[in-house]
């Protein structure tokens, strides 16, 4: 399970060190061990207060390429981006404690857009599976802290870390391609998800397809799961075309009526409109808006 890491880093090839040799930089943080025996350091936010007797609904929260934290020299900063430090204070606000793991930084990168310091073995896939396990240990995290009640969380996305929702949310990681991800097992921790903007291709860990023959290998969440897109997004083609025919196509088989992939497209949006910055389109803006209040009215269902 969790467990709490101490100073001493000695990176490995992918960036990664041994649970143990991380160590928490303030009070907001903590350091958890991943089933893959990888440090893994993470933002804890909680509402004020006592928590309630069975503890707060939780959100686990993945960050995008960008990473969590602000790009400082020659280690990140222990600022957040700013869609990492508004996300939580909605949530916090409203009673839901959140769970931030920083896999970048946990792996001694700021973002993914500086080639130069990202480590030989952090491969595009590399980075899908460890972060898989990295949303596994922040659920236990919280299934371990009095405060969190992990009977009521969920998990929220941007990007790639709304790829790895998804991948956190398959049904059957034993039928991934990387056979480390059968060792996730089944336990349904989140009963929802929302994944913002994210690429559906999943790295070609589940079929690709949609040939029946592969239907075993099709993604299909274990829980519901909303996914807000945006239509001038070179990430949306396989989520439309790929993954929400999946999903239709196993409920379909199973007799199921509930959508556990519903797709929303936001017009003239383009990837990243949740990102707060000075000067976004008007589309952006609609967008943001849009999808946080449906985000939120979600989040008050599933885990009221």
């Amino acid at each position: 399970m969790v467990a709490l890491c101490a100073c001493n880093p000695r990176p490995k090839g992918d960036g990664a060190v041994a649970c143990g040799e991380l160590e928490p930089r303030n009070d907001d943080e903590v350091a958890l061990c991943n089933e893959l025996d990888q440090a893994v350091i993470a933002r804890v936010a909680v509402p004020e207060g006592e928590p309630p007797a069975s503890g707060w609904p939780t959100v686990v929260m993945l960050h995008g390429s960008g990473g969590l934290f602000r790009y400082g020299d020659p280690s990140c900063l222990e600022d957040v981006h700013d869609q990492f430090r508004i996300w939580p204070e909605l949530l916090t606000s409203r009673g839901i404690a959140v769970v931030l793991p920083a896999s970048f930084y946990s792996r001694g990168i700021c973002d993914w857009f500086d080639e130069r310091v990202i480590p030989r073995e952090l491969t595009d896939n590399e980075r899908l599976v460890v972060r898989t396990f990295d949303a596994r240990a922040a659920a236990e995290f919280a299934c371990d802290d009095p405060r969190m009640d992990c009977s009521r969380m969920a998990v929220v996305g941007f990007s790639n870390g709304a790829s790895t929702a998804m991948m956190a949310m398959h049904e059957d990681l034993g039928v991934a391609k990387d056979s480390r991800l059968a060792s996730v097992g089944t336990e349904a921790y989140f009963v929802g998800g929302v994944a913002y903007y994210p690429g559906c291709g999943l790295q070609g860990q589940l079929a690709g397809d949609l040939d029946s023959e592969d239907a075993e290998r099709f993604f299909y969440p274990y829980a519901p799961m909303w996914v807000p897109h945006a239509e001038n997004d070179s990430l949306l083609g396989k989520c439309e075309e790929i993954r929400d025919p999946q999903v239709d196509s196993v409920a379909d088989a199973r007799g199921v009526s509930e959508d556990r992939f519903e797709l929303r497209v936001y017009a003239g949006a383009d990837h990243g409109f949740d990102v707060w910055f000075t000067g976004d389109p008007q589309a952006d803006l609609d967008a943001r808006e849009a999808a946080q209040a449906e985000t939120l009215d979600l989040l008050d269902q599933w885990l009221q």
